[in-house]
């Protein structure tokens, strides 16, 4: 007997899902009510509806709605132009309207059409799945990574937020500002470390894109790593350890622990790597281990990930760990994974992405930046928003960017300092004063350099 096929096998087709008259319920509501039309953009988007013909009668609708034209059958056709045959002309315009006899439902049938497209999305995703799969042409490894983004962004839902009446959210903004109240340095987020950095900023906050830039080798992976540190290791009012994440794009796991020791256990880094450390060094670092183990502190390592890639690992992390914090070193090796026309660009789809990713996941995530390397002679400058690499959505995107500034003096040699440049919600500060133990990559604020000396 032959064996009965499966159903939903690679080689069955089926109708993907769709429903036509909510599909033309929703045009023909659009096409008698202004307000019709705002209700429906704020639940679907041309790419929602399956029938071709139905896409470019919305899509014409929308951008007539936009340059404030009415939509009519005379306005309609001239839109579509050469289109407007191959949609059916008249016929099809008419049958909307008499499809929908009030525009009272649009809503309604606004979100049926939302729900199939999201439900075509996900077996468009895994239809190309199973197609990789029987291909065998990529390892496994890859083939279930792609799996896991195609689902990932298959059932990422872009939520449209309306309206929300100011008294729905008064009480939540009371609470907010109550507890800065009577907390002397007003630190509402995660403590960075810096005091005068966490009370212009008042801590790393949720939902918020830090950037952190500076030129090579001038310490952006130390600075990143002694505020994921700062907030993993407990340094907070309720000296709780906080789960973070670290995407290390640059430099490997094992040196990111070996940086992350000899900064707690305030050893040269150098010469623990040379072996050449004292016992009672030795002991600093035994100890520093065994602080270190205990804390939360999640890394990954992968060289050149897309920007899907590192969205899909840092929902992961949350899901699994709850992290509070993301630390990305460093933006420009992130690929974007789409063509481009230029790494502006690309740049500047990363950094929206992040930025979306840090309110999605509502953690603050930090990002260490490159900057554009000075012309010579003007090394000395410190740095400003326009040397952030290679784009200005970088800027754009973020809720406070923070540069280091280091210079050579004659009494005192090398010297660093931090620069504010930007602060979405308070002051910046062209001068905040910190030290950089280089030899234990470690940034201190100078407040507590002199407690220590």
């Amino acid at each position: 007997m032959e064996p009965k096929k499966q159903l939903g096998g690679p080689s069955e087709f089926r109708n993907p899902p769709a429903d036509y008259e909510s599909e033309e319920s929703v045009l023909g509501a659009m096409l008698m009510s202004r307000e019709a039309i705002d209700t429906a953009v704020e639940i679907v988007e041309g790419s929602d509806f399956y029938r071709e013909a139905n896409r470019k009668v919305f899509n014409a609708i929308v951008k007539l709605h936009e340059k404030k034209e009415p939509a009519d059958m005379m306005t309609l056709k001239n839109e579509l132009k050469g289109e407007y045959e191959a949609i059916g002309g008249i016929a099809t315009l008419s049958r909307l309207i008499e499809r929908c006899p009030t525009a009272a439902n649009v809503e309604y049938y606004a979100q049926i059409v939302k729900e199939k497209s999201e439900v075509r999305k996900l077996i468009s995703a895994a239809t190309q799945i199973v197609a990789d799969a029987y291909a065998d042409i990529e390892p496994i490894a890859e083939q279930m990574d792609k799996a896991e983004f195609r689902i990932l962004e298959a059932t990422e839902k872009k939520v449209k937020k309306g309206f929300v009446l100011i008294k729905d959210i008064i009480g939540k903004v009371f609470e907010e500002v109550s507890q800065t109240i009577g907390n002397e340095n007003h630190v509402t987020g995660l403590p960075m470390g810096i005091g005068r950095l966490d009370l212009l900023t008042r801590g790393l906050c949720p939902g918020k894109l830090y950037i952190i830039g500076a030129r090579p080798g001038v310490g952006k992976t130390a600075l990143s790593i002694n505020m994921l540190w700062n907030v993993a290791s407990g340094n907070n009012p309720t000296g709780t350890k906080i789960p973070v994440g670290l995407f290390s794009i640059e430099m490997t796991e094992i040196e990111i622990g070996q940086r992350l020791l000899c900064s707690v256990a305030k050893v040269d880094y150098n010469a623990a790597k040379e072996n050449r450390i004292l016992d009672k060094e030795r002991t600093a670092l035994s100890r520093a281990s065994a602080r270190i183990y205990e804390t939360p502190i999640y890394i990954d390592d992968s060289s050149a990930p897309t920007i899907m890639e590192l969205k899909a690992g840092a929902r992961r992390l949350k899901k699994n760990h709850d992290i509070q914090l993301l630390v990305v070193d460093y933006l420009q090796l992130i690929r974007a994974g789409i063509k481009k026309d230029n790494r502006e660009q690309e740049i500047s789809y990363i950094s929206m992405n992040l930025k979306a990713l840090a309110k999605d996941l509502n953690i603050p995530i930090v990002v260490a930046s490159q900057l554009t390397r000075p012309m010579k002679g003007t090394e000395a400058k410190p740095p400003v928003l326009s040397d952030l690499r290679e784009s200005g959505a970088i800027e754009q995107d973020a809720n406070v960017v923070i540069f280091i500034h280091k210079w050579k003096t004659k009494e005192e040699g090398m010297k660093h300092g931090l620069i504010l440049a930007k602060n979405r919600n308070g002051a910046t500060d062209d001068d905040i004063p910190i030290h950089f133990q280089e030899w234990q990559t470690t940034f201190m604020d100078i407040d507590a350099q002199a407690v220590q000396q």
